[in-house]
Parts: structure tokens; C-alpha cells; sequence
């Protein structure tokens, strides 16, 4: 018997917690994966072994084009925004690939208030924490994958002496944010053992193919958990002289610069005007009529090019 989760009546999400109170291990296939799923669930995730099986990747050179694009249309097809030299790469490049697309999206993310927020740090320290303990592993399929599947182990006191196994969720719904919340997604819940035993065992099929991909395992090496530790704007520790002259500079620093053209004016309504983004492009034009020049350095993902369009515009 099966129920219908149409992210109208009820959400996949809301779908989810009301059942993860009686289990204790969660299998998820899908053909994305990105913190912001993670976030919607990580403390009704807490307790549990998770194992999470990834089947495609974003371009990390397509974040910015992805991230502008969510913000008109939020159930925006992540296919759009692949490799489309995938399938060439290696399972190592693969590997990278994945890991820059998390970072890159994760530091993309944080430009929102929604996201720049305790409770959302608080996600991402139980996230970190999953991954150091091995209660949390992720892996990647060794071929392209569309599959969308949420496996829930039931606990021993609510299996019925083994009658009621667990639950499966299966549709189209990506382990992200508009996966699990977004108009357009259709599931189904199962709660048979025979679909129960059906889903986990293609599951555990794909978990072991020897081709696989370790992102993060209890077995594997910690690249991944190292670059998320290094790179994450979270475990950023500016020293506090820098900090001291940015207060400086937020009290007293102004321009004379209104009269800007916005990267959303300059690209046809492509990418959102974002403040960082317009305090850099007044300061330049300022510079450049003071000193004939200006030099745009920041790090990888935050708009140089964008910025520059500012200054040419």
C-alpha cells in the first residue's frame, strides 16, 4: 500500500520527520545532494546511521549561474547545471568535482540571511560531526544515476517483531531544500516489507558496487571533511587587526557613487544585486577616478567578473 506526497497537501520533508522518530538508519539515493537538504532534516537526523548515495554532480564553475537562477525559480532542474564533460572524468575527478560543486554551493549559500543564521551553523556542526564519527557516509554511484529513494530502518520496538521493516519514500525528489519542499515533486511512501526489502537490497546493490565512489566513509580517507574544514566560511578565523580596520571602514568609509548600473540592470535580470557585490563595484568606480585604477581580488565564486562589468558599464 502506498500514499501519494505531492509537496502540496504535505511535504516530503514534513513526510519524513513525522516517521524518523521510529527509526534508526536512513538510506538515501538521489541524484543530488547538497547541505541544503541536509540542514531542513539534521536534528531529527542526529541519532541516526546515514548513509547517503549521490548520483550526479553540479558544475562548480556553474554555481553562480545556478545560484541566480534559484532565487526567480526555486525548483530550477539541477541537469541544467551538469558537466557536460561528466561522463569523461575520472572517478577522482569526479570525486574533486563533487566536493568543489558542496563548498562552492555552501559559501554561495551563506550570501543569504536565511542561511546565515545560528540555527544553520548549528546544521552544519552536526553535519561536520556525522561525518567525523562515521555516522554519516556518503558515496557517489560509479555511473550516472537519477534516482531518487529514502530507505527508513525501523527501530526493533516499532518493527513488530519484524512485520513492519521500515518505510520507503520513492519519486522525484532530491536530497536538497527544493527537493524536499518544492512544488513540482511527486513520492510515494511504502510501508510493506516486500517494498521495504526490494528498495533496500538495489540500495545496498549499488552501496557495494566496486566502482563506487567514497566521498566520506567510515573507511575512506578524510579529503573531503579536510577541504570542508578548510575552505567553509564557517571555520574562517580572520585576525582581529583586520577586523578592527573593517569596522573602520564600515563607520566611516563612503562614496559618491550612486549613480551605478547593478548586475541585475547589466545582465537582464540574470544575477540578483547582491550588497557586497554593489559596495564593490561604488568603491572601484571611486578608486579608478582617484587613482586611474583599481585592483578586484577575492576569492574563488564571488563575483570578480561581475564586479568588473560594474566598473565597464
Amino acid at each position: 500500500m502506498s500514499r501519494l506526497i505531492d509537496n502540496s497537501s504535505q511535504t516530503l520533508v514534513q513526510a519524513l520527520k513525522n516517521t524518523f522518530p521510529l527509526t534508526d538508519r536512513v538510506d538515501v539515493l538521489t541524484a543530488y545532494f547538497y547541505f541544503s537538504g541536509f540542514s531542513l532534516l539534521a536534528e531529527e537526523l542526529n541519532d541516526k546511521h546515514i548513509r547517503i548515495l549521490v548520483g550526479k554532480s553540479i558544475d562548480p564553475d556553474a554555481i553562480n549561474e545556478l545560484s541566480a537562477a534559484i532565487k526567480s525559480y526555486p525548483n530550477v532542474d539541477l541537469n541544467t547545471y551538469q558537466n557536460k564533460k561528466y561522463y569523461s572524468l575520472s572517478r577522482s575527478q569526479r570525486k574533486k568535482e563533487h566536493t568543489e560543486s558542496f563548498i562552492r554551493l555552501f559559501n554561495k549559500s551563506s550570501l543569504s540571511e536565511a542561511f546565515d543564521s545560528t540555527a544553520s551553523q548549528t546544521m552544519q556542526t552536526i553535519f561536520e560531526r556525522k561525518l567525523h564519527d562515521g555516522t554519516l557516509e556518503i558515496r557517489m554511484t560509479s555511473a550516472d544515476n537519477h534516482a531518487k529513494t529514502f530507505i527508513l530502518t525501523n527501530k526493533p520496538e516499532f518493527s513488530a517483531s519484524g512485520d513492519s521493516k521500515g518505510v520507503v519514500f520513492m519519486g522525484s525528489s532530491n536530497f536538497t531544500y527544493s527537493g524536499l519542499t518544492g512544488q513540482g515533486e511527486l513520492d510515494h511512501r511504502f510501508s510493506d516489507n516486500q517494498d521495504y526489502e526490494k528498495y533496500l537490497q538495489h540500495f545496498n546493490k549499488l552501496w557495494n558496487d566496486s566502482n563506487v565512489i567514497d566521498i566520506q566513509t567510515s573507511d575512506s580517507n578524510e579529503d573531503f571533511i579536510k577541504a570542508i574544514e578548510k575552505r567553509l566560511w564557517l571555520h574562517s578565523k580572520p585576525d582581529p587587526y583586520k577586523i578592527f580596520i573593517r569596522i573602520l571602514h564600515e563607520l566611516y568609509c563612503q562614496t559618491d557613487e550612486d549613480d551605478i548600473k547593478t548586475p541585475g540592470s547589466i545582465f537582464g535580470g540574470k544575477f540578483i544585486n547582491l550588497r557586497y557585490q554593489l559596495d564593490a563595484i561604488r568603491a572601484g568606480i571611486s578608486c579608478i577616478k582617484k587613482n586611474n585604477g583599481v585592483i578586484v581580488a577575492d576569492v574563488v565564486g564571488l563575483g570578480k567578473s561581475i564586479i568588473a562589468a560594474g566598473y565597464s558599464s
